[in-house]
């Protein structure tokens, strides 16, 4: 028994990340996530998966050759309008050049001026942002990364045309043009 539990010891067994599907109008986007890396930003991210927080939210904001980000607003189909997600308490930055914001990685928003002021957005990087939001607020936490066929559904939100509904929602991709910028909830993705 000593053997088996010091050959353990050399050879730690390798743990399966999670990997959360996220199913969106226009096909899935698989997310492995960076459990032992980016523990409290994980275990952040699934208390609003397991709530069922993030049911029927949508990709709110979209910046060419930059961002595509979500998980910051629901469709309330009794008032017909976006609702924000009720948030959880801040999560501390777990930021590190170990997990920089390339292209295909997610990570999670926040406020300006607050490293540790992440709760439920976050946002996929289309492009190699490592040389700005490394560098900015504390640094911005990489959580995981998409894999699979994924980054073809983000790129293609990411193709999607943009209209400004003010706010928060002034670059909200969606999926068909809109006559005098009314929003359906059918268009959102």
């Amino acid at each position: 028994a000593k053997l088996i539990i010091a050959l353990l010891l050399l050879f730690p067994a390798v743990t399966a990340a999670t990997v959360v599907r996220l199913q969106t109008t226009l096909g899935v986007i698989d997310i492995q996530l960076y459990d032992a890396e980016a523990p409290l930003t994980v275990n952040n991210f699934l208390s609003y998966v397991e709530s069922h927080a993030y049911n029927n939210s949508f990709i709110h904001r979209s910046v060419p050759n930059f961002v595509v980000q979500g998980g910051g607003f629901v469709w309330d189909g009794g008032t017909n309008s976006p609702k924000a997600i009720t948030t959880f308490p801040p999560v501390v930055n777990e930021f590190s050049l170990n997990r920089s914001n390339v292209r295909g990685t997610i990570a999670m928003a926040k406020l300006s001026g607050d490293p540790d002021s992440a709760t439920s957005q976050w946002f996929f990087n289309l492009v190699d942002n490592s040389a700005n939001l490394d560098v900015q607020n504390g640094g911005f936490t990489v959580f995981g990364r998409v894999v699979g066929e994924g980054m073809t559904v983000v790129d293609t939100i990411a193709a999607l045309e943009r209209v400004n509904a003010g706010g928060a929602f002034n670059q909200l991709p969606i999926t068909t043009p809109l006559p005098d910028s009314i929003v359906r909830e059918s268009d959102l993705v």
